[in-house]
């Protein structure tokens, strides 16, 4: 919790409040500062969690954590010697999993796990965006599958998937992009694909057909 609430001058009324709801007052308080001696046992390292007026923090001087270089790499604008496809695996490298994936169902946990994930999102769409710019078909297309891989129920991405492959000629993987796109929304959210898609979908299935008939 201490590194999902950002590591450094956590309020301890936060913690508390989150972890020791059912607790009063000294009692709640006692059992935090109990629980930052047993975790600064375990660390073995006494000074690695602090709190100092009622801020608890981490010495980020003593810790390597995945998700602080995931996010410090995410504010870099990318290195001049790495390709836009390149910077994004060394993302997907440090992006091993969402956050507290298998750890924590809790409301604290699920907003960082779902705002890290919108943001390397975010990235991966820009950076498909650049691919097809530049008529890299294939690329934005791998792009567009790595981030089905995070979210399978993003429409956006399948319409820049089916997009991809319906320009670059290969018509059946894009009808089958489509065939994925409205199973899992049929399955898990119980709607079909909106408009933009079935557009998209028509527009690609007229092609395919055009294209078999001049065969």
């Amino acid at each position: 919790m201490l590194i999902a609430l950002g590591g450094t001058e956590v309020g301890a009324g936060a913690l508390i409040d989150a972890l020791w709801a059912d607790s009063e007052g000294d009692a709640a308080y006692h059992a935090l500062e109990s629980t930052l001696y047993r975790l600064r046992q375990l660390l073995g390292q006494p000074d690695a969690v602090r709190m100092a007026g009622r801020k608890v923090s981490l010495d980020r001087n003593q810790f390597w954590i995945d998700m602080w270089e995931f996010e410090h790499e995410l504010q870099r604008s990318g290195d001049a010697g790495m390709s836009i496809t390149e910077r994004i695996e060394h993302l997907r490298h440090l992006y091993e999993g969402h956050f507290l994936e298998h750890g924590s169902e809790k409301p604290w946990a699920l907003k960082t796990r779902y705002a890290l994930r919108d943001r390397f999102l975010r990235v991966i769409r820009d950076a498909a965006r650049e691919c097809e710019s530049r008529r890299l078909w294939q690329e934005a297309a791998n792009l567009y599958q790595s981030g089905l891989e995070l979210d399978s129920l993003s429409e956006d991405l399948y319409r820049g998937l089916m997009l991809c492959h319906h320009e670059s000629g290969d018509h059946s993987e894009a009808l089958q992009a489509y065939r994925r796109c409205r199973e899992l929304l049929t399955r898990f959210l119980g709607v079909p694909p909106n408009a933009k898609t079935q557009a998209l979908y028509h527009s690609v299935r007229e092609r395919a057909a055009s294209f078999a008939c001049s065969e």
